[in-house]
């Protein structure tokens, strides 16, 4: 199995930046009758794991991918140096064009297994992957940038209603332009959706300005309380402690004369 996959599509990368087939590679792969030395596990373990291998190379060929990446998913989880196993997952990925999930599975077959013999081959499909998904992601940019500069255009030519599309046949349609009777009909609603437009933005606006009034009010008022009435409230309250204590202070020494003169003349102005 590994020098077959040696002599296959990887060895005609001639270097990194090259493509690889991923279809051809796929093919590469053949059933085994015998597992590496180098997966510890008993005889009945090492029986499984290649039955549920050879049984996905069969789904493969078969077209039944999804049960494939399935069973190769969870073998590579629990067996992830069965280098085989591993790569062939990632090339299933990579086939279906999620290069950005193949390279890093790639990378981890790499990292779980340095030193086997299909290093240099995991190597280059890493890289090939990389190199697509650089590509696919560079497509997709200039997609998405064309898209945009578009989509103000379009916008605007659907709602002055210059195109319109003309039904055909099987549910498609050409693109031609409308009638001058269509334009003004078009043109109607539109000034009717943008008063309605305008009434309702009145009323936010005019709802926003009441709110903004009330919390400036609400301010003013706590400004005022804060540094007018609350140092008020407070120099009478340390007035009338200061008073209390004096009256009490007369009161314990309302034995002397002159100090019961005072608390006489107190309580006849004030009260008891």
């Amino acid at each position: 199995m590994r020098e077959k996959q040696a002599q296959g599509p990887l060895s005609n990368a001639k270097n990194k930046r090259e493509a690889l087939d991923w279809d051809r590679l796929l093919a590469s792969y053949k059933e085994l009758d015998s597992l590496p030395g180098d997966l510890l596990a008993s005889e009945g373990e090492l029986e499984r794991i290649l039955s549920v291998y050879n049984r996905a190379l069969t789904q493969v060929s078969t077209g039944n991918i999804d049960m494939a990446k399935i069973a190769l998913e969870k073998l590579t989880a629990t067996w992830p140096q069965f280098t085989e196993a591993s790569s062939l997952y990632g090339v299933l990925l990579a086939k279906e064009g999620r290069y950005r999930e193949a390279e890093e599975h790639f990378a981890k077959v790499l990292l779980a297994s340095p030193d086997t013999s299909l290093a240099q081959s995991v190597e280059r499909c890493r890289l090939a992957a990389r190199e697509e998904r650089i590509r696919k992601e560079a497509r997709d940019s200039r997609r998405r940038q064309g898209e945009n500069l578009l989509m103000p255009v379009r916008a605007h030519m659907a709602r002055s209603g210059i195109l319109q599309r003309a039904g055909q046949e099987g549910g498609g349609g050409r693109v031609q332009m409308a009638s001058r009777r269509e334009q003004e009909e078009i043109l109607r609603m539109e000034e009717g959706v943008a008063a309605q437009a305008r009434r309702s933005h009145g009323k936010v606006s005019r709802l926003i300005q009441g709110l903004t009034l009330a919390i400036i009010l609400a301010s003013l008022l706590f400004f005022v309380f804060y540094f007018a009435v609350r140092p008020a409230i407070l120099k009478n309250e340390d007035r009338r402690e200061r008073l209390d204590w004096l009256e009490g202070v007369l009161e314990d020494r309302s034995g002397e004369a002159a100090v019961a003169d005072i608390l006489d003349l107190y309580r006849k102005t004030f009260g008891p």
